[in-house]
């Protein structure tokens, strides 16, 4: 299970999509997340494996920490 959370302002959730190159299922995920859904919600949702979800949530991570 993932740890982090993403409680962006609506106005930083924009910049990070703007600025970083999210595929469009990190994308759809992030959304997910900052929405408080958990992984295994996620997992329904997108017909992912837990694995594949907590992969996805490392690379948005990474790729937020290159903008913060």
């Amino acid at each position: 299970m993932s740890k982090f959370k993403f409680d962006f302002s609506h106005a930083e959730y924009t910049h990070f999509l703007d600025v970083c190159p999210f595929t469009e299922e990190e994308a759809k995920i992030l959304e997910m997340r900052r929405r408080g859904k958990s992984d295994i919600e996620i997992c329904f949702a997108t017909h992912l494996s837990e694995r594949t979800v907590s992969r996805r949530i490392n690379s948005i991570v990474k790729k937020i920490s290159k903008e913060i």
